[in-house]
């Protein structure tokens, strides 16, 4: 699937659940989903298996997901399934979450340190890029120690990188060249 056809599938689902006020519930519920039917490989081998008919792939989400999942997520796992294009659930919630974030002035950050960070440096983070970005930062962490000290932060397709690592290797570039 094109990411295209990713971002209707995703403008499309945004559309109903912004007007009926689920925005964040659906993005739960797009991200469990994905989540579930990702990290499972049994499950994922029955959702991909040509002889498993719509109708059984269907029964089976039904079932799994019937008391996590609101009607306008399950319809949009049930219209999947009929167009045989389950697979590209992480792609469709990739997308749905980037409107989201776009509705409601979030852009979301992987944060890499060599170390965890605590909470005031995490919101520290989240407020210095915020005042450059003008919006609200939400962070996911991730540790590390190949970075050596300092942070990476990765938001959309740009990357600021102030690990001492990359330092080191700009450093050790500069008295190459001199």
């Amino acid at each position: 699937m094109s990411g295209a056809v990713a971002k209707r599938y995703a403008r499309a689902l945004f559309e109903v659940v912004k007007e009926r006020g689920k925005i964040d519930a659906v993005e739960a519920e797009l991200k469990l989903a994905s989540a579930t039917l990702s990290s499972n490989q049994e499950l994922a081998k029955v959702m991909a298996h040509p002889q498993v008919s719509a109708e059984e792939k269907k029964r089976l989400v039904d079932d799994l997901f019937r008391a996590h999942l609101s009607e306008e997520s399950r319809n949009l796992l049930m219209l999947l399934i009929e167009n045989g294009r389950q697979s590209q659930l992480n792609e469709i919630t990739n997308a749905y979450v980037a409107l989201a974030n776009e509705e409601r002035g979030i852009v979301d950050a992987l944060v890499t340190t060599a170390k965890p960070l605590s909470e005031a440096e995490q919101a520290q983070i989240a407020e210095q890029f915020g005042k450059v970005l003008q919006r609200t930062v939400r962070l996911e962490t991730v540790v590390n120690p190949a970075i050596l000290g300092g942070v990476v932060v990765k938001i959309g397709d740009r990357l600021y990188d102030g690990s001492l690592k990359s330092k080191l290797e700009r450093f050790a570039h500069q008295v190459n060249d001199v």
